[in-house]
């Protein structure tokens, strides 16, 4: 499993340098992202090759394992609620042993991941709604790279 963190989600999680990592199945890879809607700090966590997405509260997480813990925590209980519960051990539990921390090397992606984080600001603003109402709105909603 590959995952690609923004300079700015690196910082906050205390991550000096991220190498260039160019291998491995786009399945695998997710990317990480952090914003700032109605003065809370959120996170995204976004599958490459999918752009099946989760939105999760970042308050509390300063460091690797604890975002990988929230993060994966927030992926499992959104694919048991959408349905996907069969694919948790499939594309989490399996994988999660093995993980490789880089930096982002896809410029679509980041845009799609952006173009996502205006939908939720437009959430939290206008409907208030939560971010697990968010992430569901976010995955019903057609992507494609940008």
């Amino acid at each position: 499993m590959v995952i690609r963190l923004t300079r700015k989600l690196a910082d906050k999680i205390k991550i000096k340098s991220l190498p260039e990592y160019d291998e491995g199945s786009v399945i695998e890879e997710w990317y990480g992202h952090i914003f700032i809607a109605d003065r809370v700090q959120y996170m995204l966590f976004t599958n490459a090759f999918s752009l099946y997405s989760v939105l999760f509260p970042g308050k509390g997480i300063n460091d690797i394992k604890t975002f990988f813990e929230t993060a994966f925590h927030y992926l499992s209980e959104t694919l048991k609620t959408d349905g996907y519960g069969n694919m948790v051990g499939r594309f989490i539990t399996d994988k999660i042993e093995i993980i490789d921390v880089c930096k982002t090397n896809n410029r679509g992606i980041l845009g799609s991941m952006n173009d996502m984080i205006a939908h939720s600001k437009f959430y939290f603003t206008g409907y208030k709604m939560t971010p697990t109402e968010i992430s569901r709105r976010l995955n019903e909603m057609p992507y494609s790279y940008l």
